[in-house]
């Protein structure tokens, strides 16, 4: 089942029910809330902007909402990269308050599994960068060729290589394990 949302001028597919628009405010913003379920190898949540192309640059202002987790550190939200759909996709999390030091962290999702439990994702460079716990941070995903470049607050922080090799796709959001989060002021242009 998937739900249709309208955010500003942007369209989005998204695949639960816990995903809204919250017009109450100056401005439309993108959640997810309620998400208490705690399941932690297929149960993400992904909203998934209408946009066809392989290579361009997502940007939002992002904010951690809350967790349902014993781990007050725990909670990841962030950007689905070049998704095929709901179960196929790279995704970016941002994780602020981490403890062990790493606040950014990268894994490619096939068939709705995120293997977050692997060496290749214990091992792998993650950036270090200060994200608040209690406030609104911009992020944006440069997706070009087999690359992709983070960058938070106009910081650089990290480039990768797409590892599960999806040449074209959609952006949109991800919001992992009992973790709730929200989305506004976001842009998508080609590059």
């Amino acid at each position: 089942m998937s739900v249709r949302l309208r955010l500003g001028e942007l369209s989005l597919e998204a695949n639960s029910q816990l995903w809204s628009v919250d017009e109450r405010g100056e401005e439309p913003v993108l959640q997810l809330t309620g998400h208490t379920h705690v399941e932690h190898i297929r149960d993400s949540q992904v909203a998934l902007i209408e946009y066809a192309g392989n290579d361009y640059s997502v940007e939002a202002e992002m904010r951690f909402l809350a967790n349902y987790l014993p781990d007050p550190s725990a909670g990841w939200f962030g950007f689905a990269l070049r998704a095929q759909d709901f179960m196929n996709y790279e995704v970016v999390w941002f994780i602020p308050g981490a403890r062990r030091g790493f606040t950014v962290a990268y894994v490619p999702v096939a068939h709705g599994i995120v293997p977050w439990w692997t060496e290749a994702y214990e091992t792998q460079e993650k950036g270090t960068i200060p994200l608040p716990k209690d406030d609104w941070f911009n992020a944006r995903a440069d997706v070009k060729g087999n690359t992709f470049s983070i960058f938070v607050n106009g910081q650089f922080v990290l480039e990768k290589k797409l590892t599960y090799f999806i040449e074209s796709g959609r952006p949109g959001f991800f919001v992992g394990t009992a973790t709730d989060a929200a989305f506004r002021r976001v842009r998508v242009q080609a590059l």
